[in-house]
């Protein structure tokens, strides 16, 4: 018969159908974030931002991408399936079986990146955060998916699922480094850094120029932090903090830039960096009518966090106040290092 169900038999069927309620209640916590992802793309976040801010799509961006490296590699009998079925057919399950561990390796993942983003949600509510800064949050949320739903793309298509379960290891610790920021010594921040450099480099060097999406992420995480630091402060002390806790906040501050400049010479040593061809301008958005954060000069150092199209979303440091930040570039306007 025509019904791949019954060409298969009932108990194929069966096991397939649990198959695809197992992922299925994986997945569900995630589904709910995907509209997101438009909205930030498209620039059109600013309705509902402190909504928008604290929800991560991290996992339901992860588990499209492998579904659609899956359905690159799979000759379907239907070609309409929606993408839960199409990863749950017979062909799908000889071949690119998903262990248990590497879904809940998502699970994980999602989770992390909401905790990141979600406590902004409490901070938007009590201060008055003008509408540039809160895109510059979604612009670090969206490249933080979309980083996460390339590894899971390449991941899928070398049939290699421990790239996941290690990178949730990665993002794991990173998020416990940048959890203690407010609280450990300079030599425990030292201490810790090089515990979770090393978990990173070990991370490059088993997987080479994928690897490289890992330093990206713990530079996103640093930089989540450093605006926490920021807000969190203003949220506690508005009008009445004391010299000595200004520079508290002062020294807080300095060593999250500290360690993004650390992250950012291993960027540059795997090559991730690039240089302006011309005076450019930096966008809020990858839109050249948004608003223009400055302009860099020519032959000044970039790095590149994510390409979207004709545009980049690069980290630099401000060669006014040599603070770290972030803004998009047309790519044109980019050239590799000699």
């Amino acid at each position: 018969m025509n019904d791949w169900r019954n060409s298969m038999g009932l108990g194929a069927f069966d096991n397939i159908r649990k198959m695809q309620e197992q992922i299925q209640t994986s997945i569900n916590p995630l589904l709910k974030q995907h509209q997101m992802i438009d909205d930030i793309v498209r620039g059109s976040g600013l309705l509902k931002v402190q909504e928008q801010i604290t929800r991560s799509f991290s996992g339901i961006n992860m588990m499209s991408e492998i579904s659609k490296s899956l359905k690159q590699h799979t000759k379907f009998a239907q070609p309409t399936f929606p993408a839960i079925d199409a990863i749950t057919s017979m062909n799908w399950q000889s071949k690119f079986a998903i262990p248990q561990t590497t879904l809940d390796a998502i699970t994980s993942i999602d989770r992390q990146h909401e905790q990141l983003f979600g406590s902004l949600r409490t901070i938007t509510e009590t201060i008055q955060i003008q509408s540039s800064e809160i895109v510059q949050i979604n612009n670090l949320n969206f490249a933080l998916s979309s980083i996460s739903g390339q590894m899971a793309a390449i991941a899928a298509q070398q049939k290699n699922w421990i790239i996941l379960e290690e990178l949730e290891n990665v993002t794991e610790q990173a998020l416990e480094f940048t959890e203690t920021l407010d609280t450990s010594t300079d030599e425990e921040h030292q201490r810790q850094f090089q515990i979770l450099l090393s978990l990173v480099l070990s991370f490059i060097n088993k997987h080479k120029v994928l690897g490289v999406s890992a330093l990206l992420i713990i530079d996103i995480f640093l930089r989540i932090a450093g605006i926490h630091q920021y807000y969190d402060f203003l949220q506690t002390k508005p009008e009445l903090a004391t010299k000595e806790e200004v520079n508290q906040i002062g020294i807080k501050q300095d060593s999250t830039v500290y360690f993004i400049q650390k992250i950012t010479e291993q960027l540059k040593q795997a090559k991730e960096n690039r240089i302006t061809n011309r005076i450019c301008k930096v966008k809020l958005k990858p839109n050249a009518k948004t608003l223009t954060l400055t302009k860099l000069p020519i032959n000044f150092d970039v790095v590149v966090i994510l390409i979207h199209h004709k545009w980049v979303y690069v980290s630099y440091f401000d060669p006014k106040d040599n603070l770290p930040q972030t803004g998009w570039i047309m790519k044109k306007y980019l050239n590799k290092p000699k």
